[in-house]
């Protein structure tokens, strides 16, 4: 297995991404329900106390628009409904309860895919000296990507988690229908090429343990 990076973990300049673990997508029943989230929230929950442990910042993500169509420009053409899935009015768009931001903790909203644009995410990351940034969350492709694809062309050092970020599968857009597991396989296959190093939670938990001993 080709491996083209692995990056050195410092605790003082490593922060964990916590992307739109948000109720919207992560329960079912809701309007953006992913089914693999349910498969994640145990590693996102254990990596999270381990780095708040280590005074490693946890920062969450979360996608909240205003609700009145006045913030979501091309993204209501491509969702119709998202003024009603992510507007501020909606409960749902609350973190899920499981990994409940803790006191210290960061939460930042973005309006589209990327937790960089029009945020002060990087403006949070350069006042606390952060130069590494571990991703999970969903969806694996789209804000977890986009916010890596943005994060290395601002050079931090991405991590993406193979096993704490989730998929979801796609219907047939004339090139037939495309499942979750073909989805996350490409995505982490084109970042680890591309963007990013890929690892396991696990990976990245002992190597915060040994960087901190």
């Amino acid at each position: 297995m080709m491996k083209k990076v692995k990056w050195a973990i410092n605790p003082g300049r490593t922060a964990l991404i916590v992307v739109d673990m948000q109720k919207v997508f992560c329960l079912e029943g809701e309007g953006l329900y992913v089914p693999d989230t349910a498969n994640i929230i145990g590693k996102i929950s254990a990596l999270s106390a381990l780095m708040r442990e280590q005074g490693m910042p946890v920062i969450y993500l979360r996608h909240v628009v205003r609700g009145d169509g006045s913030d979501t420009g091309r993204m209501q053409d491509l969702y119709p409904n998202v003024n009603a899935l992510l507007g501020r009015d909606n409960p749902a768009i609350e973190i899920i309860d499981e990994l409940a931001p803790q006191a210290g903790d960061i939460v930042v909203d973005k309006l589209f895919y990327s937790g960089f644009h029009n945020t002060d995410l990087d403006a949070i990351l350069r006042m606390k000296d952060i130069d590494t940034l571990i991703v999970c969350g969903t969806v694996t492709n789209v804000c977890c990507e986009t916010t890596i694809r943005d994060g290395v062309h601002r050079e931090y050092k991405m991590i993406a988690l193979s096993d704490a970020n989730a998929a979801m599968p796609y219907p047939d857009m004339g090139f037939g229908e495309v499942s979750a597991a073909e989805v996350q396989r490409i995505s982490l296959t084109a970042m680890a090429y591309e963007f990013a190093e890929v690892t396991s939670t696990s990976d990245i938990v002992t190597r915060i343990e040994a960087a901190s001993r």
